[in-house]
């Protein structure tokens, strides 16, 4: 596969749950990794954006897991460019334990124009036009809370400074970790998550207050969205075996 990056990870014990298991938030934080370092080798890493006053954001996600990794296993995690359609840049992820793939995920991404908080719809100086034959995944979907299920009140959130990345705005990975705590304890330590999906709708920034509403579709899928300010922001779905 032209373009394909591949990044290795060893997973560590502040990493797992209770049942020694990668949690959801490093998934993200593995997957954070190998994206930036897909985005260098296609020339349009942190550095490059940043000389233009650029950065990249995470518009949406879908991971599927067949298995979690446990403390102490050695995973490989393959990457590549799907290419640009629209606003969004597409890319897709491989996650594998020794020559056993474990989990895959896609994702799109914009451009933020860091000065005015915008999308930057122009071109930056880079092409990523890789495209695989074997992508499984299709592209992220918008996410709707399917009508019947009622989202309630599941808590209140202040961000704090150590959820803010380097664009001053909370990191992709948090909002996993939120979605997930969201849960009821004896719930999430009798299941393994099975597929998460996630739309970002708009920044969270420091000084704002969460308010987190909870919504189950079936046993096994919940809707998690998060309000700031009257507005939307994100918006997540979990599913467990």
């Amino acid at each position: 596969m032209d373009n394909k990056v591949s990044e290795y990870f060893k997973v560590r014990s502040y990493e797992v749950d209770l049942g020694k298991r990668l949690k959801p938030y490093f998934i993200q934080t593995y997957l954070q990794e190998a994206g930036y370092a897909g985005s260098q080798f296609c020339g349009a890493g942190y550095a490059a954006l940043r000389e233009r006053n650029l950065a990249w954001v995470l518009n949406r996600i879908h991971v599927s897991v067949n298995e979690l990794p446990l403390w102490d296993d050695e995973v490989r995690i393959d990457t590549w460019s799907r290419g640009k359609f629209g606003p969004l840049w597409i890319r897709n992820f491989r996650m594998f334990r020794g020559e056993e793939q474990i989990l895959e995920a896609t994702s799109s991404w914009t451009v933020l124009d860091l000065e005015h908080r915008t999308i930057f719809r122009g071109m930056p100086p880079f092409k990523e036009d890789t495209h695989c034959e074997e992508d499984t995944l299709p592209f992220c979907t918008k996410l709707v809370v399917p009508e019947g299920v009622e989202m309630r009140p599941a808590g209140i959130h202040d961000v704090l400074f150590s959820e803010l990345d380097t664009n001053a705005h909370v990191n992709n990975c948090c909002y996993t970790e939120w979605a997930i705590d969201t849960l009821p304890f004896d719930y999430l330590a009798a299941r393994q998550l099975k597929d998460i999906e996630i739309n970002f709708l708009a920044e969270v920034s420091h000084g704002m207050e969460v308010e987190f509403q909870l919504g189950r579709e079936a046993d096994d899928i919940w809707y998690v969205s998060g309000i700031c300010e009257g507005l939307p922001r994100f918006l997540v779905r979990l599913e467990f075996r």
